[in-house]
C-alpha cells in the first residue's frame, strides 16, 4: 500500500516529553507507520498509509491536549468562562515544597501526587480524569498536585516529564505513572 508523509505543525509543543507523548498517541492510529517529532520546529512528521485519515491523526494529537496549528479552536477566554461555570473540584489540593513532608511523607494513608505545570497541554487533559478518581477515592487516598515550575520537590523524585503521578505509601515512593497514564492502572495501584 502506498505511503504518504505529512508534516503537521503543533501549538504548545515545547519540550522533549511533549514529543514522546505526541509520538506515542499518533502511533496508535491505524495505518500510521512512523512518527518523528521535533519540538524546536513544533511539528510532527507522520508517515502513514495513503488511506489513513488525517482527521484520525489530528484527533490523536488533540486527545493528549495539543492543538494542530492550522485548525481553529475556541478562544482561551471561552475556556476560562467554562471553568468558572462548572465549579472546580477540590478533590486535588495544590501543595508547595514546604507542604510536601507533612502532607505526603507523613501521611497515614496512600497519597497520589500529580506533578504538572499550568502550561502543559497533556496535564490539562489528564487532570479531569485524576479529579474524578480523587472524588471516587475520597477518604481512602489523598490527592495532591505540584506545579513543577514553582516547586523543587520533583527533582528529588526524578520526575523527568510531565504529567507524572507518583504514589506514596508510608512516606516512600511506591509506584509512578508517566505522561501517557491509564487512570484505570492508577486506580488499581491505589486499591
Amino acid at each position: 500500500m502506498p505511503e504518504v508523509t505529512k508534516e503537521i505543525a503543533i501549538t504548545r509543543m515545547d519540550c522533549p516529553s511533549c514529543v514522546v507523548t505526541l509520538e506515542k498517541s499518533v502511533l496508535n492510529v491505524t495505518g500510521v507507520k512512523k512518527v518523528q517529532g521535533n519540538y524546536l520546529k513544533k511539528a510532527l512528521k507522520v508517515t502513514m498509509d495513503d488511506v489513513t485519515s488525517l482527521i484520525a491523526v489530528e484527533k490523536a494529537i488533540e486527545d493528549v491536549g495539543y492543538q494542530v496549528a492550522y485548525k481553529k479552536y475556541p478562544s482561551p477566554l471561552s475556556k476560562l468562562r467554562g471553568l468558572f461555570s462548572r465549579g472546580d473540584s477540590t478533590a486535588i489540593t495544590s501543595i508547595t515544597d514546604s507542604d510536601f513532608p507533612g502532607k505526603v511523607l507523613k501521611a497515614e494513608k496512600p497519597v497520589a501526587v500529580l506533578f504538572s505545570s499550568e502550561g502543559c497541554p497533556s496535564c490539562h487533559v489528564l487532570k479531569p480524569q485524576i479529579k474524578t478518581l480523587a472524588e471516587k477515592k475520597a477518604g481512602n487516598v489523598d490527592f495532591f498536585e505540584m506545579d513543577v515550575s514553582h516547586t523543587e520537590t520533583w527533582k528529588d523524585y526524578q520526575v523527568m516529564g510531565i504529567p507524572t503521578v507518583v504514589v506514596f505509601r508510608g512516606g516512600e515512593s511506591a509506584e509512578r505513572f508517566g505522561a501517557i497514564l491509564n487512570v484505570g492502572e492508577l486506580e488499581k495501584a491505589l486499591t
